[in-house]
């Protein structure tokens, strides 16, 4: 699974931009670049402070459900993912989902589909806690003369890891998808986005595209002024470059803020 690299100021994230965009478009005699002063457009999201998880699904079925771990094998904790309300037991029926996708404006996706629709499906997301629900949780711990807990996260990554399933689902956990591994036709990150919840996935409505570096920070300064109103804490925002076919090329390096 992908993990992103720290840019925490205007400068950082200015840098990282730039080396972006001296590997896409200043490379043309390799036959890897793009024209000159092409347009690249972001997509962001809020980085949620869960636990990653890997979900894959055999035949629209979810068989295997497993942590990050150390980047590249992670614990199987398929029975626990399958208390969380919000992941899929199965995926929706293909002509739901090509309904969704219709109305997506996903025409592209539905032809691909139409012609190989695909066996194994994975998809990643975070598992978290609501902020109503840990403050709830640690009521219940306080009444029992319990520890309280210290942070939604580590109720989060300590539920999943729990050996009775049964206590993974009082802690009422909440998920997002966010990254489609599985090649299902899309060109953006974005439509990963629209083609997992065609799938019957929750995603999180306050990710976007935006056009440009200066709307990438404009949403960093929104986040950053208004993230208490949201019903979940969050640890800055995650800046992906929107086009499939450029992540490609600059191997997946992700920036968050």
């Amino acid at each position: 699974m992908l993990s992103f690299n720290d840019a925490f100021s205007r400068e950082d994230m200015e840098d990282w931009n730039e080396r972006n965009m001296k590997l896409l478009f200043t490379r043309r005699s390799l036959g890897v670049g793009g024209p000159v002063g092409a347009k690249v457009d972001f997509y962001t999201e809020l980085k949620l402070d869960g636990l990653a998880v890997s979900m894959i699904y055999e035949n629209g079925v979810l068989k295997i459900g497993a942590t990050r771990g150390d980047g590249m094998i992670g614990e199987d904790v398929t029975h626990n993912l399958k208390t969380i309300e919000t992941i899929p037991l199965a995926l929706l029926p293909k002509e739901e989902v090509f309904e969704n996708l219709k109305k997506a404006k996903l025409h592209h996706v539905i032809n691909h589909l139409k012609k190989l629709w695909p066996k194994i499906i994975e998809a990643r997301g975070e598992v978290f806690l609501n902020t109503k629900d840990f403050e709830a949780l640690n009521k219940d711990q306080e009444k029992k003369g319990l520890a309280l807990y210290a942070n939604p996260r580590n109720v989060a990554a300590g539920s999943i890891r729990q050996l009775d399933p049964k206590i993974t689902a009082f802690r009422h956990l909440d998920s997002f998808a966010y990254i489609l591994t599985t090649d299902m036709g899309q060109k953006t990150h974005e439509e990963e986005h629209l083609i997992l919840k065609a799938l019957g996935f929750k995603t999180n409505p306050n990710n976007k595209k935006v056009d440009g570096l200066e709307e990438v920070f404009k949403e960093r300064d929104y986040w950053e002024k208004h993230r208490d109103k949201l019903p979940f804490e969050i640890d800055g925002i995650v800046v992906n470059v929107n086009s499939e076919e450029y992540q490609k090329r600059l191997g997946v390096v992700l920036s968050s803020k």
